[in-house]
């Protein structure tokens, strides 16, 4: 089996999921079985409501790019296996902050993340069963303080196996740490025994979703808009390993960490895709050939 891991090197748009979707399509055409994983995900409901709409009818919660990565693929396993990890987050409901007189708090609480945290699901498989652990911001279902449907958020509870109401983002930091190893390997290992390949699309700027997950890749991709840059995976885990002898949790490392030392050995131009053709993965595929080819040949 090999990995494919992509990363972004800035939080937001850096075009993960574009390179992630071409690479997987082309392993595909070549005849590969192709895994496709994303180990940890968000996404909102006001701005995701389309991926937010299939998980309400379907009564789950996973993310929209684990939808693009599983039809470009054809990886049809369940998206809470390949997506392990993933939190709907909200927009603040405004009146509610007008009306209780609380303006310059709801400023103050628009940058913080847990403050718009619905909920989050994590799946673990223990024995070949799923289970699944639901933490909820009780904070803001209870203070109607984020846009939310209760009755999704109800459903959601009953599906799950454990439900942990969160009441400080110290809380929700301790329990990802504590939750997210199992969940992420547990999953990843069930991949690991069904496909030749898989690729990996990261969280945000994250370097190491999983220590252990980082130590399996072979491939390492950096991407940023207009260009997907090839590092050594070698000198990637190294570095990764130095940095956690000196203290560092690989977990909180950003790419921002990791690219002032590393050099990478291959760079490929990524041109402006228009939004409609971002979808047709194979027309994806043969935009992005250079990139594509250069995967399959690190494969032989």
């Amino acid at each position: 089996m090999t990995s494919i891991f992509v990363f972004g090197l800035f939080p937001e748009d850096s075009g993960k999921t574009v390179i992630s979707t071409a690479i997987a399509r082309g392993l595909l055409n070549e005849g590969s079985r192709v895994g496709v994983f994303k180990p940890r995900s968000g996404h909102n409901l006001w701005y995701q409501y389309e991926s937010f709409l299939k998980c309400k009818s379907e009564g789950r919660l996973f993310c929209e790019d684990i939808m693009k990565l599983m039809e470009a693929s054809r990886c049809y396993l369940s998206p809470e296996i390949l997506n392990p990890i993933d939190a709907l987050m909200s927009v603040f409901n405004v009146e509610t902050f007008l009306k209780r007189r609380r303006v310059g708090q709801m400023y103050i609480l628009e940058s913080e993340v847990f403050s718009h945290l619905v909920v989050e699901r994590y799946t673990i498989l223990e024995d070949g069963e799923v289970r699944r652990i639901l933490l909820i911001n009780e904070r803001n279902l209870k203070g109607d303080l984020t846009l939310l449907d209760s009755d999704y958020i109800e459903r959601l509870e009953a599906n799950s196996d454990q439900v942990i109401a969160l009441k400080s983002l110290n809380e929700w930091s301790s329990l990802y740490r504590s939750l997210a190893p199992t969940s992420i390997r547990s999953c990843y290992d069930t991949l690991n025994k069904k496909f030749e390949d898989i690729v990996i699309e990261g969280y945000n700027d994250a370097i190491a979703p999983d220590f252990q997950l980082i130590r399996d890749v072979d491939i390492v991709v950096g991407v940023a808009p207009g260009v997907a840059l090839f590092y050594d995976s070698g000198e990637f885990k190294k570095l990764i390993d130095t940095l956690r002898s000196l203290g560092r949790d690989p977990a909180s490392l950003r790419a921002e960490d990791v690219v002032r030392y590393l050099k990478y050995y291959e760079v490929f131009k990524v041109p402006p895709i228009p939004r409609e053709r971002l979808t047709d993965y194979d027309e994806l595929c043969r935009r992005l050939k250079t990139i594509v080819d250069h995967v399959k040949s690190g494969l032989k």
